[in-house]
């Protein structure tokens, strides 16, 4: 039979919350969204990020961050136009493989704080309808 005293748990409890601890850094450190600008050719053109509207162009503000995320841009006269974000994989998240593991890798993973958005600045250029 294996006893544990105080001594012999307290290197295993400290390993434990370290590791906790370093789990998901893409998430603690850059956090889930991150600040993108987005332009147009015309003035106060409605951005609606994933189908919900965050403001007008020059719109600049946190978008959750995610793989895939689609922009459109809009307005009364002109043809909508969607554009999907190009992402990279957020440096941070390889250290946390290292450190924080499948725990770690698989909340940022999951969260979607792996991605980067690059290029953070967008130009969408409108056409007017009926061109």
């Amino acid at each position: 039979m294996v006893r544990f005293n105080e001594k012999s748990f307290r290197p295993l409890l400290v390993g434990l919350v370290l590791s906790l601890s370093s789990a998901a850094c893409s998430t603690i450190i850059k956090g889930q969204s991150q600040s993108v600008s987005i332009d147009s050719n015309v003035q106060g053109a409605d951005v609606t990020v994933e189908g919900n509207l965050v403001g007008t162009t020059p719109y600049t503000g946190p978008i959750s961050r995610g793989s895939s995320t689609t922009v459109k841009v809009s307005k009364n006269g002109y043809r909508s136009k969607t554009v999907t974000l190009s992402t990279e994989i957020e440096p941070i998240f390889f250290g946390n493989i290292i450190f924080g593991g499948f725990l770690g890798s698989s909340t940022d993973a999951g969260s979607g704080a792996m991605y980067k958005y690059s290029p953070a600045t967008i130009q969408v250029d409108l056409v007017p309808e009926g061109k």
